[in-house]
C-alpha cells in the first residue's frame, strides 16, 4: 500500500521528465558558499525586508484549489513554503544550486509540505516540462545570473499555461537622489565591511551584490524588462517598487 506522500507524488509533472545536465556556474559557487545561513542573513541585509518582499509577491498571485506553481531559482524554498501557506496548490521549485535545494529540502520537511513542494536541480534557461505545464511561474533575484534574460523570459514563458501567471521579485535601484545615495554607500562600503566577520562566502556576496544590482539595471531598466516580457507573450505588465526601489516586483498574465 502507498503512503499518502507516495499518492502526493505520483503525477508530479517532473517525475516523468528527463534530468538536466547542470553546469556549474558563478551563481552555483556564490551561493553554495552561503546556504546554511541564506535566510538569516537574507533578512539582515535587507534591514529584515526579505520577508515581507516575499509575501508581496506572494499576495499579488491568484491561484485556484489545485494550480501547479512553479518557483524558478527557489533556494532554499521560502517563496514556495510562502505560496504553501497561503494556497491550497501545488509547488515545484527549481534551482541550480544543490546546497541550496538541500537546506530548502530540510526546512520543506519540517513544516511537513513535502507532499506539497517538490524540489529539483535545474536551470532556468533549460526547463525540464513541456509547454503549459503550469498554472503560475514565479521566479526571484534570477536575471542577473544569466546570459539572455529575453531568452529566458521566453523559456519561463513555453512552460507557463494560456491564460498563467508570471511574477518575479528583482532588487532594484532607487530613483530618489538621496536615497539612491545611501543605497550607493550601503552596497559600497557598509555591507562589504559587514560581512567580513560573518564569512568568506558571505563576504564575496557582499562585495559582489552592489555591482551586480548597478550593472543589471543599467543594462535592463524596468521599461526594458516589461517590454521583454510583452514580446514573450505576457502582454499586460505590472510594477510595484518596494523600500523605496531597492526591490521591483513585476507580474502579468500570459495571452491566450
Amino acid at each position: 500500500m502507498k503512503t499518502k506522500k507516495e499518492e502526493d507524488r505520483k503525477d508530479s509533472p517532473v517525475e516523468s521528465q528527463p534530468a538536466v545536465p547542470v553546469r556549474r556556474t558563478f551563481a552555483q559557487d556564490l551561493f553554495d558558499g552561503v546556504a546554511p545561513s541564506y535566510d538569516t542573513w537574507a533578512q539582515v541585509l535587507t534591514f529584515f525586508q526579505y520577508l515581507p518582499w516575499r509575501r508581496f509577491l506572494v499576495s499579488q498571485m491568484a491561484l485556484r484549489p489545485g494550480n501547479l506553481v512553479l518557483d524558478v531559482c527557489t533556494g532554499t524554498a521560502g517563496v514556495a513554503m510562502e505560496i504553501a501557506d497561503h494556497h491550497d496548490g501545488r509547488i515545484v521549485g527549481l534551482d541550480a544550486s544543490q546546497l541550496m535545494l538541500q537546506a530548502g529540502l530540510r526546512a520543506v520537511e519540517k513544516k511537513n509540505l513535502d507532499g506539497r513542494v517538490q524540489l529539483i536541480q535545474g536551470r532556468a534557461e533549460r526547463l525540464p516540462f513541456p509547454d503549459g505545464t503550469f498554472d503560475v511561474v514565479v521566479f526571484t533575484y534570477l536575471l542577473r545570473y544569466v546570459q539572455d534574460p529575453d531568452a529566458t523570459i521566453r523559456e519561463l514563458s513555453r512552460v507557463l499555461k494560456p491564460g498563467g501567471e508570471l511574477l518575479s521579485l528583482e532588487f532594484g535601484v532607487p530613483e530618489a537622489l538621496w536615497v539612491r545615495a545611501l543605497w550607493e554607500a550601503y552596497n559600497r562600503v557598509v555591507m562589504p565591511v559587514m560581512t567580513i566577520p560573518v564569512s568568506r562566502g558571505w563576504h564575496r556576496v557582499g562585495c559582489f551584490l552592489g555591482p551586480s544590482i548597478r550593472d543589471f539595471c543599467q543594462r535592463c531598466p524596468v521599461d526594458r524588462l516589461a517590454a521583454i516580457w510583452r514580446d514573450n507573450g505576457i502582454p499586460l505588465v505590472e510594477t510595484r517598487p518596494l523600500f523605496k526601489g531597492a526591490a521591483i516586483v513585476m507580474w502579468g498574465t500570459k495571452g491566450r
